[in-house]
């Protein structure tokens, strides 16, 4: 799962989770950050986001680029479009690094998640695609499959993601994506019979 380890990068810690391909919106504009984000921008430079649970700061977190400014505001605060390009584990968190604002510290990248689905995954994913999109989905199934593809397409939770990222086994990963695509296939069949009825009535 360990890929390349200390890497120095900037930090900015939010209650965001992102995995690879993924992107957001930051409205940047303590100094602090802008400091970070101007710098990144002029040397084309990632930064990582790590996770900040409801009280501590989590070891996992987000490599991100800047894939676009949105908007420069008149006192010089900024929106950027960010889009992950790998995950990683925190080693070291320095609050503030010497001659900068922003804090810093040093991650190990880890490998992106890529194994076979086992074949009751494959079946309730085709389920749940079917219920969602309409028999003729299925004929296209086989062009979607994808641990990646599977975790875009359930909306992990940010919580849920980072919960996920930590698993190592494959067959436990596999597990929790069947956990998963279980309860929202029951959600589902239960929004569609409230819609039945409602027609009905």
């Amino acid at each position: 799962m360990m890929k390349q380890e200390n890497n120095h990068i900037g930090l900015f810690s939010l209650r965001i989770f992102l995995l690879p391909g993924e992107q957001t919106t930051l409205h940047i504009h303590e100094p602090r950050y802008l400091q970070l984000i101007t710098e990144c921008i002029s040397n084309e430079a990632e930064f990582g986001i790590p996770y900040q649970g409801k009280t501590t700061l989590t070891e996992f977190g987000s490599l991100v680029f800047v894939k676009q400014v949105l908007k420069n505001y008149d006192n010089g605060e900024l929106d950027i479009l960010v889009e992950c390009k790998q995950n990683f584990k925190l080693n070291h968190y320095e609050g503030q690094t010497e001659g900068k604002l922003y804090p810093a510290g040093a991650i190990t990248l880890l490998r992106s998640i890529e194994h076979p689905l086992n074949k009751e995954l494959i079946e309730h994913i085709g389920k749940y695609l079917q219920l969602l999109h309409g028999d003729s989905f299925n004929d296209e199934l086989h062009e979607i499959l994808g641990i990646k593809n599977i975790v875009k397409m359930l909306n992990l939770k940010d919580d849920e993601k980072l919960r996920f990222m930590k698993i190592t086994d494959e067959q436990r990963q596999n597990d929790f994506l069947l956990r998963k695509t279980r309860y929202m296939t029951i959600l589902l069949e239960q929004e569609k019979k409230v819609d039945q009825n409602f027609y009905l009535n």
